[in-house]
């Protein structure tokens, strides 16, 4: 499964993660490619999406690699910078 863009509008980030992992099949992967709020461009998109109202949960991406592992997925960066990609699988035991 992948999300393109659209991770930090989802308002159960939990849910979401829980349900992604519970219907991969074991070695399925999950990948999230996002906006790393820590960058220059990244802190002027969290702060227009503020401006209009958006409930956007940003998180930079080794904090999106301790989240989706505390999930239940091994996770990794796979691409940094504006844009960057983390991908979680769901282990083969699962």
């Amino acid at each position: 499964m992948t999300v393109v863009d659209a991770f930090h509008h989802m308002p159960n980030q939990r849910g979401v993660a829980e349900e992604v992992l519970r219907v991969l099949a074991p070695g399925g992967v999950f990948a999230v490619n996002e906006f790393d709020p820590e960058t220059l461009l990244g802190r002027g998109l969290v702060a227009a999406e503020r401006v209009v109202g958006f409930g956007s949960a940003f998180a930079a991406p080794d904090e999106l690699v301790r989240f989706l592992e505390r999930v239940g997925f091994e996770a990794e960066v796979v691409e940094r910078g504006f844009e960057y990609t983390v991908v979680g699988k769901k282990r083969e035991s699962h």
